[in-house]
C-alpha cells in the first residue's frame, strides 16, 4: 500500500528519475519543464552512462548512496513501480517520504500544492473495428457483436466535459480497435491540438501498422507534434511489408514514433475463461494491475479503460463505482478530487467490478499468452 506524501515534498524543485524505458521517454519532458532533473537512475546497466535531453542516466549500484539526498519518482510501468519500490526500500527508503510513482507525484502533488488537477495518461477509443481479429485482444475487439465508431464531435466533447476539471494530461492516446479506420482521424488530431494542445503534454496514436497513414494525416499530425506508437505483430501476422512502410512514412516525416515488439501478453482469462478472485483479495489485484492510462468516452472517465471496452462489448454490465461520470459533476473542488480519487484507484467498493473475473496485466498474474494469436488466418480487410 503506497503512502501519501510526506510534507517535505512541499517546496521540491529537483528530482531524481527512476526509470529509463519508455515511460520516462514519453513523459520526462514534462518533469524537465517543471522541475531540475538530477539524473535518471536505472536497474539495466545497457541504459545507463548516456545522456537523455541533457540529463545522465546513472546505475542504480553508482547512486545508491546518493540517493538519499534526493526525492525520487518512480517512472515505470504501475505493475514495475512496486518492485522499484522494493528495492529502493532495500537502500532504507520510505514510500511517501522519499520516494513515489509517476501517477501519485501528479495527482497528489501537484493538487496539494498547486491546486492542479494533473493526469498521467489518458485513453480514447475511437473505433472498436480492427486490421486484426487477435483472440487475447485487451480490448475485447473481436467479441463485440456491434461494433462502434466515434466522431470527432464525439471525441471533443469528451474532452471538454474532462477538462472542464482538469487542468493537465501529460500524455493522451488515440486508440482503437485500428485506430486509422475512423476517417475522422485527423479531423479528431486537429481539433484536439487547436482547442487543447496547450493542456496535453502529447498526443499519440496507437496503431498496429497494417493501414498507412495518409499525407493529410502526416502533415496534421507534424503540425501537433502526434506520436505514434506502433504495435509490431508482424512475428505472428504476414504484414512485415506493409508495416515497414507504415513506419517508414512516420519516420521520413521526422514524427516521434516507437515500435513494440510484445512477445506475448498477460492472459486475462476474461471473456472465455474467467479468473475468480476472492472479494478480500479483489483490490489487491487491482491494485498490482493499476494502469498507467486511465479511459475517456461516453462522458465517462474510466479507472480502466479495459472494463469500458468489456460494458461497450456487452461483456459485462458495469457499475457506477467503474467510472466517474463526467456529465453528472458540478464545477467545484469536489469534482476535481472524485476525478484524483478514482485515478488512484479509491472507489466506493474499493476495486472495479471487472477486476473480480480478469487476471490483468499485474505481477500476480503469471499467465502469459503468445501476443497477436488471431482468430482468423488472414487480415479482416484486404489492404492494398
Amino acid at each position: 500500500m503506497k503512502s501519501k506524501l510526506t510534507d517535505d515534498w512541499k517546496d521540491i524543485s529537483e528530482l531524481v528519475i527512476y526509470g529509463f524505458g519508455k515511460v520516462a521517454h514519453d513523459n520526462i519532458e514534462f518533469f524537465k519543464n517543471n522541475f531540475n532533473i538530477v539524473y535518471i537512475v536505472d536497474s539495466n546497466k545497457e541504459k545507463c552512462n548516456c545522456e537523455f535531453k541533457g540529463i545522465s542516466v546513472k546505475h542504480v549500484d553508482d547512486v545508491k548512496d546518493d540517493l538519499k539526498n534526493y526525492k525520487i519518482v518512480i517512472m515505470t510501468a504501475n505493475r514495475n513501480a512496486a518492485l522499484v519500490g522494493e528495492d529502493l526500500e532495500k537502500f532504507g527508503l520510505q514510500s511517501g517520504k522519499d520516494f513515489c510513482s509517476m501517477e501519485q507525484f501528479l495527482t497528489e502533488w501537484f493538487w496539494n500544492y498547486k491546486k492542479k488537477v494533473c493526469l498521467m495518461e489518458v485513453h480514447s477509443t475511437v473505433t472498436s473495428r480492427c486490421t486484426l481479429k487477435c483472440k487475447h485482444c485487451n480490448m475485447f475487439m473481436p467479441y463485440y457483436k456491434e461494433h462502434v465508431g466515434y466522431t470527432a464531435k464525439d471525441i471533443l466533447e469528451d474532452l471538454e466535459l474532462l477538462f472542464r476539471h482538469v487542468d493537465y494530461i501529460v500524455a493522451y492516446r488515440i486508440l482503437g480497435g485500428e485506430p486509422l479506420i475512423n476517417n475522422e482521424l485527423e479531423d479528431m488530431i486537429k481539433q484536439i491540438g487547436d482547442r487543447y494542445g496547450d493542456r496535453i503534454g502529447n498526443i499519440g496514436i496507437i496503431t498496429n501498422g497494417t493501414l498507412l497513414p495518409d499525407e493529410k494525416l502526416i502533415e496534421t499530425s507534424k503540425k501537433y507534434n502526434v506520436k505514434f506508437d506502433f504495435s509490431d505483430y508482424t512475428d505472428v501476422v504476414d504484414y512485415k511489408k506493409r508495416f515497414d512502410e507504415s513506419v517508414k512514412i512516420v519516420s521520413d516525416a521526422g514524427l516521434r514514433y516507437s515500435v513494440n515488439r510484445s512477445l506475448r501478453w498477460c492472459d486475462f482469462g476474461f471473456p472465455v475463461n474467467n479468473r475468480m478472485y476472492d472479494f478480500d483479495k479483489v483490490r489487491e489485484h487491482m491494485l498490482s494491475c493499476g494502469p498507467i492510462f486511465h479511459g475517456l468516452n461516453d462522458g465517462k472517465y474510466y479507472y480502466c479503460h479495459v472494463s469500458w471496452s468489456a460494458d461497450k462489448a456487452k461483456l459485462l454490465k458495469n457499475v457506477p463505482d467503474d467510472y466517474v461520470d463526467l456529465r453528472t459533476l458540478d464545477d467545484d473542488d469536489r469534482a476535481k478530487e472524485a476525478i484524483l480519487e478514482h485515478s488512484n484507484g479509491n472507489m466506493a467498493k474499493g476495486f472495479v467490478k471487472l477486476c473480480k473475473i480478469c487476471g490483468g496485466c499485474g505481477n500476480d498474474n503469471t499467465e502469459f499468452v503468445k501476443a497477436a494469436e488471431q482468430m482468423l488466418f488472414h487480415l479482416i480487410y484486404l489492404i492494398h
